[in-house]
């Protein structure tokens, strides 16, 4: 019980609301998560003697350990950065250390850690010099200046400026001497944002996440050196840079009033497709697509937090807000899943079960009071926190694809949810996920990315095309927290889920949508059919089984598939008929997920999937599925769980489809 008061009142002195609302709720976790992650920061931290000054040194050891690139800078900073929060908010209360921290850790210790972290940080950027980097460099952007005469570019080093910057705020009372350095490296780094023209593209490679961050340190440079003569200068710079994160082509002529000025006038160029999509490494990336929002809501927070002075403003720019509402309407809510993640419609090429979309949901539910957001965000933590527990030391996974950087990024996110619903709390109410997919049953089609998504009451289905990858994905998720992660985005070779692994890549696929269901079929080398019946069916035509099956500890580690004639049947749950001599692959790690794919040898005329299915009711729905081929043409014949019956007729040559629904009585 002791225990218990001392981290409640250690939260709620950091808190702006004593109520025990969602908002108490999530701040509490989030901070208990980051106060356990500190065992891994712990764990990875090492001195490194001392700068030219004399002061002690020390960094977050990364798979590049002190380097001067990304994985060595952004790790230390983050680390530094998330370790100060955590030491400032238990010094407000001088809890004792072993009520929230994990054992023989002290305050005290976070205290010398992110110090020392920092130090290292500043020391070895280019507008410092007060030691180098291990890999004998400095690190860091600046402009043509008197002292240095040089111009220097280093890709994202705004990105990690600004995790330096909230370390020094948060550090202030610590470090007042040091602060100069501080400023010394946004100076730097923001200065040189000044001599650039802001970056625009769209297909393959957006420019809206660089911009994002660019924005980063400018709010950072805006809060913490209001009296420097390039600050009005800086601050034109944040909102240019920020507006022009999501932008489309229309923007171009917007006459909306944006900070005074019209849309148009802040426009530089398209980011996003004209459906509010976003394409990164060469396909749509949803990763990608809130991460923007994300470190946009950093700029805020950033502003908000840092400010050095009353006079500047308290307002939310408008422009770091730019068509928040329209990619949230548009995209990211209509692929939300039940559990909080985000369908990658290709797959992904970062970690598995991230969660890292967590900030993204609280932006929307505090800066936007949207409640749907705030619904799934307290879901994707919950399943954040899940993946957090899998670990014994406080890593938020295990076999993270970048190591230490992944970990340092993931307990940014989280500091992030936390500092927004301190600074912006939300005063909605979460919606609920019945209602949620209720009003997102409507199929949906993403014209510019091949994409498709549709909803019933028991599972989400998406299809993709991606000429990028030359990559061709169907996707089921079943409607429920507890099943979501049995079947899984597997991205390998030209193919993917329901589709298999062609030989080469199929020609692009007509796409149609009714209501609530939609059909993806293709002609030429490779043709297939997939169509997501408005009920709990999912029939593809032209394919093997292929279905990538999770084995990870977050899922339960282990699978329970049993095989029948013309059947097999995963957790008394996942029913898949149709196919013949199915079996389970061997385990194997992809994008840092045990994983097993189950497939046939041999492509089926027609396999039909389901969801919420006993071992019984899928041998009892094989008996039922009548498929013929004929001429070319296939006749396919299913029964779905509420009787129902569907008939597809699928002509390959003529690149035709026609289909029925018979409605149970």
């Amino acid at each position: 019980m002791k225990r218990k008061c001392l981290i409640v009142a250690c939260l709620m002195a950091v808190a702006t609301m004593a109520a025990k609302d969602d908002n108490g709720s999530i701040r509490e976790r989030c901070f208990l998560s980051l106060c356990r992650f500190m065992q891994y920061a712990k764990s990875i931290y090492v001195d490194a003697g001392v700068n030219s000054l004399g002061d002690s040194v020390g960094y977050f050891k990364a798979w590049n350990p002190g380097e001067s690139n990304e994985d060595g800078v952004r790790t230390n900073a983050d680390m530094a950065m998330v370790m100060a929060f955590v030491y400032t908010q238990l010094k407000k209360v001088d809890i004792e250390s072993s009520s929230v921290l994990p054992e023989n850790m002290a305050v005290a210790s976070l205290r010398d850690m992110s110090k020392r972290a920092l130090r290292y940080a500043y020391s070895t950027h280019r507008s410092n010099r007060l030691m180098t980097c291990t890999d004998g460099r400095y690190w860091g952007s600046s402009p043509l200046d008197d002292s240095f005469c040089e111009k220097r570019h280093q890709w994202e080093s705004s990105l990690w400026a600004m995790s330096v910057a909230m370390a020094g705020g948060l550090l202030k009372d610590e470090l007042a001497s040091e602060m100069k350095y501080i400023c010394n490296l946004l100076v730097s780094e923001a200065d040189f944002q000044l001599t650039r023209v802001v970056p625009t593209g769209y297909e393959g490679d957006t420019k809206a996440e660089e911009n994002g961050w660019e924005a980063n340190v400018l709010a950072c440079a805006c809060a913490m050196i209001p009296s420097h003569p390039n600050h009005s200068r800086w601050y034109e710079a944040m909102n240019r840079y920020g507006f022009n994160c999501y932008t489309v082509a229309a923007d171009a002529n917007d006459t909306t009033l944006v900070e005074g000025r019209m849309a148009k006038e802040w426009y530089e160029g398209q980011n996003l497709y004209d459906d509010f999509t976003l394409q990164n490494h060469a396909y749509f990336h949803t990763s990608y697509q809130n991460v923007v929002m994300q470190e946009q809501a950093e700029s805020i927070v950033a502003y908000r937090l840092l400010r050095s002075h009353s006079s500047l403003s308290q307002s939310v720019p408008e422009t770091l807000t730019w068509h928040w509402d329209e990619v949230w309407e548009e995209v990211l809510a209509p692929l939300a899943l039940p559990d909080g993640e985000l369908a990658m419609p290709n797959g992904n090429d970062w970690s598995m079960f991230l969660f890292d979309q967590l900030p993204a949901f609280a932006a929307m539910s505090t800066l936007r009071q949207n409640a749907d957001a705030l619904m799934l965000e307290k879901r994707c933590l919950d399943q954040l926190l899940a993946r957090q527990a899998t670990t014994n030391d406080g890593a938020y996974m295990l076999n993270a694809d970048i190591g230490p950087r992944r970990m340092g990024v993931t307990a940014h996110r989280v500091m992030m949810t936390c500092l927004l619903h301190d600074l912006f709390p939300a005063s909605v109410t979460a919606s609920t996920w019945e209602d949620f997919v209720e009003r997102h049953l409507m199929a949906k089609e993403f014209p510019s990315q091949h994409v498709v998504r549709g909803m019933s009451k028991e599972r989400f289905t998406c299809f993709s095309w991606s000429k990028g990858l030359d990559n061709c994905t169907g996707i089921i998720v079943p409607n429920s927290v507890e099943n979501a992660k049995i079947m899984i985005p597997y991205k390998k070779g030209f193919g993917g889920n329901l589709i298999g692994e062609p030989k080469k890549m199929v020609e692009r696929p007509f796409i149609i949508t009714k209501d609530n269901e939609w059909i993806a079929f293709a002609g030429g080398h490779e043709p297939f059919c997939v169509w997501s019946t408005p009920g709990n069916a999912v029939i593809v035509s032209g394919c093997p089984v292929y279905m990538a099956l999770s084995f990870d500890p977050i899922s339960g580690g282990h699978r329970d598939v049993r095989y029948g004639d013309g059947w097999v049947n995963v957790d008394d749950f996942i029913g898949i008929v149709g196919g013949k001599d199915v079996s389970l692959g061997a385990l194997q790690t992809v994008s840092s997920i045990n994983t097993a794919v189950l497939s046939s040898t041999e492509k089926a005329a027609a396999v039909v999937y389901y969801t919420d299915v006993s071992r019984a009711l899928t041998e009892q729905l094989a008996s039922k599925l009548r498929v013929k081929s004929e001429n070319g043409v296939v006749h396919v014949e299913a029964e779905d769980t509420d009787g129902s019956v569907y008939r597809l007729e699928f002509d390959a040559d003529k690149r035709h489809v026609k289909k029925e629904t018979i409605k149970n009585k």
